[in-house]
């Protein structure tokens, strides 16, 4: 008896995971590869889903799951249905814990679903195809729970990142000094700075406002990206970190070279084209008066 019960739930087992197809709408076709639970996510309510999609070639173009950060879709109300021409449709046709997939030409994906023009390189014709497994279906409330919740995972991350790199950052900068016989003093947060000549004047605030001369240039190759023609004032409030803690150890009169990790400076992202990610920066600067 107990044998045949295994027998029945095996085959209730692969029951389950054996690929069907449900049409959307508008008859689009969809691939159930697994089947979820419950009834299909009704108008007003969100499909918090992970997302791959490729092209013929297997080219994934987005994955959510490597990102840590779900696709999230509202299923629209029925005003607009008719009009539905492309794979929008198919989000009308999903349960919590389904597992699908949709193939779709570029040109309907982008035309239709995107509503943009097919970009240059990609042919209309192509096949793209998007695997796609719904996670949660919720309200706006609980909506707003979960972006709370990826707001909150992905600043330590991206604190656990920083302090990563500022060890990096640090590393580098005190072997540019000691390989330069270059002796320095130590700011905050990882910032290095030589007095080249001491004013004898007040010092500034994060709410002065700066009049400076400046050269910057990439510390480790020396490419000058940047430097002022003639002195320009600058809300030191709006620049980079490095500069706000380095100004306000200089009097009035000083010139200082500062070495700036990146994370004081551009970050992960730089500044496009000059100033690449993660870049340490070095900054020639004379702080001349402020207000």
């Amino acid at each position: 008896m107990r044998f045949s019960y295994l027998i029945i739930a095996l085959a209730l087992s692969l029951a389950a995971c054996k690929n069907s197809e449900r049409k959307a709408p508008n008859g689009f076709q969809v691939k159930v590869i697994r089947e979820g639970e419950g009834e299909f996510a009704g108008p007003g309510k969100f499909l918090v889903m992970n997302m791959l999609y490729k092209d013929s070639k297997d080219s994934i173009w987005n994955d959510t799951r490597s990102k840590g950060i779900p696709v999230v879709i509202l299923v629209p109300d029925t005003s607009n249905i008719k009009n539905e021409k492309g794979m929008e449709s198919a989000f009308r046709v999903v349960k919590k814990g389904d597992s699908l997939e949709l193939t779709v030409t570029a040109q309907s994906l982008f035309e239709n679903t995107w509503q943009q023009p097919v970009p240059a390189g990609v042919k209309p014709e192509d096949k793209i195809t998007f695997l796609i497994g719904c996670k949660e279906v919720t309200d706006r409330e609980g909506i707003q729970k979960i972006q709370a919740d990826i707001q909150s995972r992905e600043m330590e991350r991206m604190q656990k990142l920083a302090v990563e790199q500022m060890a990096l950052d640090s590393a580098a900068i005190d072997t540019y000094l000691a390989s330069n016989n270059i002796k320095a003093e130590k700011g905050t947060k990882g910032l290095r700075y030589v007095i080249t000549k001491l004013g004898n004047g007040p010092k500034p605030s994060l709410e002065s406002t700066v009049k400076v001369n400046y050269k910057g240039s990439l510390l480790e190759n020396g490419t000058v990206f940047d430097q002022s023609q003639a002195p320009i004032e600058f809300p030191l409030a709006n620049l980079i970190q490095g500069w706000q803690i380095g100004f306000q150890l200089l009097p009035k009169g000083s010139k200082a070279t500062l070495y700036i990790p990146s994370t004081l400076g551009y970050g992960q992202n730089g500044s496009p084209p000059v100033i690449p990610a993660n870049a340490n920066l070095v900054f020639e600067v004379e702080l001349i008066d402020f207000k």
